[in-house]
């Protein structure tokens, strides 16, 4: 079993309180969680208004089949009009045996 998991900070700059970070925040987590399969979850930066930390991971036995999808989804959030990545890191875990 492969696990990726990626680490995406993502700012909002037209943002001016949390109740609307919220807002658009859930809108890109619901969006993207049924088009992708994936678990995602805002992990740092909470009480900050313009900016946030998401986790997301995905789980496969194929790791070419996480990378494009990841990639796909990085570039999809990339062309929202909410604001934009400023950071991103991706890494794989190999958990069991591979065969």
């Amino acid at each position: 079993m492969i696990v990726g998991v990626c680490k995406l900070i993502y700012h909002f700059p037209d943002v001016n309180n949390l109740k609307q970070k919220r807002s658009k925040l859930n809108s890109i987590k619901d969006t993207f969680r049924r088009k992708y399969n994936i678990s995602i979850a805002e992990v740092d930066f909470l009480n900050l208004w313009q900016k946030t930390l998401l986790g997301i991971s995905m789980v496969s036995n194929n790791k070419v089949f996480i990378e494009k999808n990841l990639s796909r989804l990085i570039n999809e959030i990339e062309n929202l009009h909410f604001g934009y990545i400023s950071d991103v890191k991706i890494e794989f875990l190999y958990i069991g045996e591979t065969y």
